[in-house]
C-alpha cells in the first residue's frame, strides 16, 4: 500500500531541520529559570531532541506489541515530528505565548474576528516559511503536517490552515489502511494520527520527569524530599518497574542497590539523601522512569494510545501534580519569572499597541512588509488587522535574548 520512497531524503530532511537557524534558535528559549543563575541548562532545543527520540521509541515499542511485522513509523518520520513539535514557540515559552495571545485578542477585539497566537498552530507557519518539510515527498509531507495537529479545533484560530482538516482525515485513514494490511482493524476516534499521539505522549513524559529534575534548580534537596513525600501516592516498586526498565544505581560505597520491593518514592528520596552525586543519580533514575513511561503504552481498537499499567500511570500523574503545584503555579516560581515576563510584556505592548519606531525592528523582512502595508492606503480596520498579523508573526519568532535586546533599544529610544 505504501509506495517505496528514498529513506535518504528522510535523513537529509532530519539533518536539514536540526541544522536550520529556526531550530537552533530554540537553544535560546530556556525551559525554566533558576533562582540562583536565572538560567537553565535545559531549553526548547534539548527538549525537542528528547521528544524526537522518544516519539520514535514509543512507535517502535507499540509496533513490536502488534506483531505481524507492523511498523507504525512506516515513513521513518517519527523523530522529525518530535523534533519539530515546538518550532512555533516564541520567547519565554508558554509565558510568552499566553502574554502575546492575550494582548492580540484585546487589540483585535473590535475587528470582528479575533486574532490569536497559538504556538502549536504557529508550527505550520514556520514550517512553511522556512521550507522545513520541502525535502519530503508530497504524500509524506502531507502525513507529517497532519501529524502535528494536536487539537483540530485550534485550527479555527488560524483560518489559513483550516485545510489541514482534510490532510488530517487523509492521514488517519492512511494509518487505518496500513494496519488493515497487517490484519489489524481499528477505527480512530481521537481526531489525531497515531504518530501525533506518540509525539504528544513523548512530550508529556519528558515533562513529567524533567519538571521534577528542574525542581532541583529551584528548591533544596530537603524541600524536594518533602514535596515527594507529600505528593507521590503511587506504591509502584522497583519490582513493578522491572517489566519496563531496569533500575539500579551506585551508592556512596560503590555498591549497587537493587531491592525489588523498594518503592520508587523511597528510592528517589534515598538518592536525594546521599552526600555526593545525589543530583546526578536522581536525574539518571528519573530518565530511566521516563523510558518506563514510554513503554507503558499500547494501541487500543479505538485508535488511541493508552497506558497499560495503572500503578505506573499513577506515578506519572503524581509527577504531573508536583509540577502543577510547585513549578507552574507556585508563587515562588512566579516571583522568579516575573522580571523576565516583564521584558516580553513591554516589548509586545510596544509593537502591538503603540506607534512604534520601525527602525527598532532588526528584521528586514518585517520592515519591508510593514512599509509596503503603509503604502497600500487601506481602511483603518483592514490596516489594523494586517498590521497585527505582521506583529504576531514577528513577535512569535523571537527568543529570550532578542526580546531583552529589543527592550533595551526601546528604553534607549524613549530616553532621547
Amino acid at each position: 500500500m505504501l509506495e517505496n520512497f528514498d529513506e535518504n531524503l528522510i535523513q537529509e530532511s532530519e539533518m536539514f531541520i536540526i541544522g536550520h537557524k529556526i531550530f537552533v534558535r530554540l537553544k535560546d528559549i530556556p525551559m525554566y529559570l533558576s533562582k540562583k543563575t536565572r538560567d537553565s541548562i535545559r531549553n526548547r532545543y534539548s527538549h525537542s531532541i528528547e521528544v524526537g527520540m522518544s516519539t520514535e521509541y514509543i512507535l517502535n515499542n507499540v509496533s513490536k506489541q502488534l506483531g505481524n511485522d507492523v511498523n507504525l513509523n512506516f515513513f521513518k518520520i517519527a523523530k522529525i515530528i518530535g523534533l519539530i513539535h515546538d518550532i512555533g514557540h516564541t520567547a519565554f515559552s508558554h509565558d510568552g505565548e499566553l502574554i502575546l495571545d492575550a494582548m492580540l485578542q484585546e487589540a483585535s477585539a473590535s475587528l470582528g474576528t479575533t486574532i490569536r497566537f497559538n504556538a502549536n498552530i504557529n508550527n505550520f507557519r514556520r514550517i512553511s516559511k522556512y521550507g522545513l518539510f520541502d525535502l519530503l515527498p508530497d504524500n509524506i509531507k502531507k502525513y507529517a503536517t497532519a501529524s502535528l495537529v494536536k487539537r483540530k479545533k485550534d485550527l479555527k484560530q488560524y483560518p489559513e490552515y483550516l485545510h489541514l482538516k482534510n490532510d488530517l482525515r487523509y492521514a488517519i485513514k492512511l494509518e487505518e489502511k496500513y494496519l488493515a494490511t497487517k490484519g489489524i482493524t481499528l477505527h480512530n476516534t481521537t481526531q489525531k494520527t497515531i504518530l501525533c499521539q506518540a509525539m504528544d505522549l513523548a512530550d508529556e513524559n519528558r515533562y513529567r520527569v524533567t519538571d521534577i529534575i528542574d525542581a532541583l534548580n529551584i528548591y533544596s534537596k530537603q524541600k524536594l524530599i518533602k514535596i515527594l513525600l507529600e505528593c507521590i501516592k503511587s506504591d509502584v516498586t522497583i519490582r513493578d518497574m522491572q517489566q519496563f526498565v531496569s533500575l539500579a544505581y551506585k551508592c556512596n560505597d560503590g555498591k549497587i542497590l537493587k531491592t525489588p520491593d523498594t518503592k520508587i518514592k523511597e528510592l528517589l528520596i534515598l538518592l536525594l539523601n546521599q552526600d555526593s552525586n545525589a543530583k546526578t543519580e536522581f536525574q539518571n533514575i528519573m530518565n530511566s522512569i521516563s523510558i518506563a513511561f514510554n513503554r507503558n503504552i499500547f494501541l487500543d481498537i479505538d485508535g488511541k494510545l493508552k497506558s497499560k499499567d495503572k500503578n505506573l500511570e499513577q506515578l506519572r500523574n503524581d509527577f504531573h501534580s508536583i509540577a502543577a503545584k510547585y513549578l507552574w503555579g507556585s508563587q515562588k516560581i512566579q516571583k522568579i519569572k516575573e522580571p523576565f515576563k516583564h521584558y516580553f510584556t513591554y516589548v509586545a505592548n510596544y509593537f502591538i499597541n503603540e506607534d512604534f519606531d520601525i527602525n527598532i525592528m532588526d528584521s528586514r523582512t518585517y520592515k519591508k512588509a510593514l512599509i509596503q502595508l503603509r503604502k497600500e492606503h487601506l481602511d483603518e480596520t483592514h490596516f489594523t488587522r494586517e498590521k497585527l498579523l505582521l506583529m504576531r508573526n514577528f513577535l512569535g519568532g523571537l527568543t529570550n535574548l532578542k526580546v531583552i535586546e529589543l527592550y533595551k533599544k526601546i528604553k534607549k529610544n524613549e530616553r532621547r
